[in-house]
C-alpha cells in the first residue's frame, strides 16, 4: 500500500502556526510536501462558502486549537497543562466542531486532527457531538504533533490507521478509478463531437421522457462500463478479529440492496411504498413494490404502476420464518412470491406475485401511502424475471406425496 498512490489530490491544512518556522506543523508540512501532495494552507477556520468548494480533497489536515489565546499562554505552555480560560476553550471547541461537521457535508475524506492537546480529550469531545466513537473506525484520526515530528513518522502513522479502516481504504482505491474513468469518458466523448450532451438531449426530447434522468443513466452507464476491475487488498478487508452483530450486518446489507433517500419527482422501477390501512378495527401494514419498466415511468406525470404487495415475515426466537426454508445464503421461493431481506429498517419482506394490482401514481400519494424506498439492480431485475416467469408458466399436475415419501412409521403403543 503506496501512501501517495492513495491519496491523490489536494490537501487542506488549518493551523494557526504553519507560517512559525520553529512550530512542530512546520516539520509536518514538510513530511507533505516529501510525498508531493499538494497543500492549500489557512491559519484560520474558512468560511462556510469557502468550505462548500471543499470536494475530492485528498485529506484535511486540522490542528485543533485554532483562537488566538492571551500572551500568558503559549503553546509550551499549554503542552504542561495549562488550562485555556473556559469561555475562550468553549468557542474554539464549537468553531472547530462546526468545520468538521462541514467538511462531513460536502466530502467524505479523511480528516487528520494533529494536535498539541491530548487526543483522548479531544475523542471525548467529538464522542459526545456524535462525530466518532472511541475504539470504532471513522475518517477520523487524531494523534499528538509530538509524535509527527520526526521523518517519515506521518506517513507510518497514516498507513497504520488506513489498516483499521477499511471504509477510508475503499474510497480512496475507488475514487483513483473513478477519476481516470470520467476523465477518459468526457475526452471520449468530446472527441466524437464537442455537442454530444446537445444530441443526447434532443433524442431524449423526441423520446418524451425525463430528459435529465436519461443524460445522467447515459453518463453512469458509460462511466461503469469504463471502469477496471477492482484489486482490493484482502489483507485490509479481512479481519478475524471483528465483531458485528446482526443488526449491524442487517444495516449494511439493506444499505447495498435498498436506497432511502429519493427525489420527489424520480418515480422508477423498485420504489417501495409503505401503506397503513383499516381491517375492521384492527390497523394493518403492507408494501407495495413498483415493478414496471423504468422507462415507462418517465413519460408523463399521470402514469400507471404495477405493484405488487408485501408483508413482513416474522422470524422467531431462532431466526426460523414459518414455512419458509433458508438454504445456502438463499430463501428458498416459489413460483408465486419473491423475499427480500433486508429493506425498511431489516425487515424481511415478502411480496405476492398472486395479488398484482395497476396502481395510478395519485393513488399512491397520500396521507397513508408513502414511499420509503427503492429496491436497487440487481435484486428487483431478479424479481422483475421471476415475476415475467409466473404469469407465463405452464401449469402442471401435482406429484402424490406417497410417490415422494414411505409411509410413516406406526407410533408404538403407549401403556395406560
Amino acid at each position: 500500500m503506496e501512501i501517495t498512490e492513495l491519496f491523490k489530490g489536494v490537501a487542506i491544512v488549518v493551523d494557526d502556526e504553519f507560517k512559525d518556522p520553529e512550530a512542530n506543523i512546520k516539520k509536518i508540512l514538510d513530511q507533505i510536501t516529501t510525498l508531493n501532495i499538494p497543500v492549500i494552507k489557512y491559519g484560520d477556520i474558512p468560511s462556510d462558502g469557502c468550505v462548500d468548494h471543499f470536494r475530492n480533497l485528498s485529506f484535511v489536515l486540522l490542528d485543533w486549537r485554532l483562537i488566538k489565546i492571551k500572551e500568558e499562554f503559549s503553546t509550551s505552555d499549554l503542552t504542561k497543562g495549562v488550562r485555556v480560560p473556559g469561555g475562550l476553550e468553549g468557542k474554539n471547541n464549537e468553531l472547530t466542531i462546526n468545520f468538521i461537521k462541514m467538511i462531513n457535508k460536502v466530502c467524505y475524506c479523511p480528516i487528520f486532527i494533529f494536535s498539541n492537546e491530548a487526543p483522548n480529550d479531544i475523542l471525548s469531545i467529538l464522542n459526545e457531538e456524535g462525530i466518532c466513537i472511541p475504539d470504532r473506525p471513522s475518517n477520523i484520526l487524531i494523534k499528538s504533533k509530538l509524535d509527527l515530528e520526526e521523518e517519515g513518522s506521518l506517513k507510518i502513522a497514516i498507513e497504520e490507521w488506513i489498516k483499521i479502516n477499511p471504509s477510508v481504504y475503499v474510497l480512496k482505491e475507488w475514487e483513483r478509478e473513478y477519476q481516470e474513468c470520467k476523465n477518459r469518458l468526457f475526452f471520449d466523448f468530446q472527441k466524437m463531437s464537442p455537442v454530444w450532451p446537445q444530441v443526447m438531449w434532443k433524442c431524449f426530447k423526441d423520446e418524451g421522457g425525463n430528459k435529465s434522468l436519461e443524460l445522467g443513466e447515459l453518463i453512469s452507464r458509460n462511466l461503469h462500463t469504463r471502469m477496471k476491475p477492482f484489486k482490493f487488498n484482502s489483507d485490509l478487508l479481512t479481519k478475524t478479529d471483528v465483531n458485528i452483530e446482526r443488526d449491524e450486518m442487517r444495516k449494511v446489507l439493506e444499505g447495498a440492496k435498498f436506497l432511502k433517500e429519493l427525489p420527489d419527482d424520480d418515480i422508477s422501477t423498485g420504489d417501495v411504498f409503505y401503506e397503513e390501512y383499516q381491517e375492521g378495527e384492527t390497523i394493518k401494514q403492507r408494501y407495495w413494490l413498483n415493478i414496471r419498466a423504468q422507462c415507462d415511468t418517465v413519460r408523463g406525470d399521470d402514469i400507471n404502476l404495477y405493484c405488487l404487495p408485501g408483508c413482513e415475515l416474522i422470524q422467531n426466537d431462532r431466526g426460523k420464518i414459518k414455512n419458509i426454508h433458508f438454504h445456502k445464503g438463499n430463501f428458498l421461493e416459489c413460483v408465486y412470491h419473491a423475499i427480500v431481506p433486508f429493506i425498511d429498517n431489516g425487515k424481511i419482506i415478502e411480496f405476492d406475485f398472486r395479488e398484482f394490482k395497476v396502481c395510478p401514481i395519485k393513488s399512491l400519494s397520500t396521507d397513508k401511502i408513502k414511499r420509503i424506498g427503492r429496491i436497487l439492480h440487481p435484486y428487483i431485475t431478479k424479481i422483475q424475471q421471476r415475476f415475467a416467469f409466473y404469469l407465463h408458466r405452464q401449469g402442471l399436475p401435482r406429484i402424490p406425496e406417497d410417490a415422494i415419501f414411505s409411509q410413516p412409521e406406526t407410533p408404538p403403543e403407549t401403556k395406560s
